[in-house]
């Protein structure tokens, strides 16, 4: 099992870019999703949270109860010597709260776990995951008459905290996709914002979105700015959508493929 970086300081983790946190709590959300509180001593000198930040983690492999963690390099990431590589998978920060030093991720449990989903549905109190640098381009477009904001249930964490980030007032359009009315959630948001829930039920994942994007009349009138993440053919459809036959810009168009069917 590994041990690494048994004495690093939140500084050491800040130059090292990626840090070693513990579950404080675990919470289910939804019947599929269930959301991971992390904190430590690491988290200190996390940056700021905004909206959509994403994040890569490392997951413990057998045999470890904390995961081998890569060392900065000019020449790119170093991995400890005899170490097993950790598991790594990309998720979005759902809430930072520095005061009171945790970090909340939310996991789908979807059917046949991969090794990320496995590990949050076990994960306990006290048990260790690494965590890098958030990274993330997507800002509100101040100048934006209306939004939309189209993803589904493997973007809810993203989705909240896209609709948190909008200026108070602006139209917005939220098209959400999930599995079924038990995994509807709340989305708290200042903007003028109409949600619609989307249950794909025994549908392939993404169609339910793209008929609904199909058949809207129009975008939100004015300058409007989409934000799109789901499965990824999914997105790749409603993207060639909204730029040929909605006549959006690629710049007013935001779009990331967050996880692939096949």
């Amino acid at each position: 099992m590994t041990q690494m970086n048994g004495s690093d300081s939140p500084d050491d983790a800040r130059r090292r870019g990626n840090r070693t946190l513990r579950v404080l709590r675990t919470a289910r959300v939804t019947p599929r999703m269930t959301r991971i509180t992390l904190g430590g001593p690491e988290l200190a000198s996390f940056p700021k949270h905004g909206p959509d930040q994403r994040i890569k983690m490392f997951f413990p492999v057998p045999g470890q109860l904390r995961p081998a963690m890569p060392r900065a390099s000019s020449g790119g990431p170093v991995w400890p010597p005899g170490e097993p590589r950790p598991v790594i998978r990309t998720y979005t920060v759902r809430r930072h709260d520095p005061a009171a030093g945790e970090l909340d991720v939310d996991f789908v449990l979807h059917g046949g776990h991969g090794p990320a989903a496995s590990w949050a549905a076990k994960a306990e109190q006290g048990d260790w995951v690494g965590v890098s640098e958030p990274g993330g381009r997507y800002q509100p477009d101040p100048a934006a008459d209306a939004h939309l904001v189209i993803g589904d249930e493997s973007a809810l964490p993203a989705i909240a905290t896209v609709l948190a980030a909008l200026p108070a007032g602006v139209v917005t359009e939220v098209f959400v996709e999930v599995a079924d009315a038990a995994e509807e959630q709340p989305l708290p948001t200042a903007a003028d914002a109409r949600v619609r829930w989307l249950h794909r039920v025994a549908r392939p994942a993404g169609e339910a979105l793209i008929e609904a994007i199909r058949v809207l009349p129009a975008v939100p009138g004015g300058r409007c700015q989409a934000w799109v993440s789901a499965e990824s053919a999914a997105v790749r459809d409603i993207r060639a959508f909204l730029l040929d036959s909605r006549g959006l810009s690629r710049r007013q168009v935001y779009a990331t493929g967050y996880w692939r069917a096949r």
